[in-house]
């Protein structure tokens, strides 16, 4: 007997990242060219936070290994737009572009840390 259990995590297919990444670039993308439609500048600003954090999980998603790694970013891209939604909604402008920031730049980690293999962002 192991002192660690091993758990069987099913893993994420090469088309089915692919999939996740063309679909949430797509989503960026109509959020982005949508944006300047909104009557409020703060909605508006919110669209294109959205399209950042879908552009963010769509990159992350083709170097994810196995679904539960995939469910957490998602998780963690939900999280990201409930802050932004707080932060461009109550003029919280700090807030607003921390998350600006720290979301692109996690997902550019993801690769970096496949490679490497030895920490992981995601599981």
């Amino acid at each position: 007997m192991t002192s660690q259990a091993t758990a069987y995590k099913k893993p994420l297919s090469k088309p089915a990242a692919g999939g996740v990444f063309l679909l949430l670039w797509a989503i960026a993308i109509v959020a982005w060219s949508l944006s300047h439609l909104a009557t409020n500048p703060h909605v508006g600003a919110f669209i294109v936070d959205v399209g950042i954090v879908a552009a963010s999980l769509g990159f992350a998603a083709l170097f994810l290994r196995t679904l539960p790694a995939l469910r957490s970013a998602a998780w963690l891209a939900l999280v990201a737009v409930v802050l932004f939604l707080v932060g461009d909604l109550l003029h919280i402008t700090g807030l607003v572009y921390l998350l600006r920031i720290l979301g692109p730049f996690l997902a550019m980690l993801t690769p970096i840390f496949k490679i490497g293999d030895t920490i992981r962002i995601f599981n």
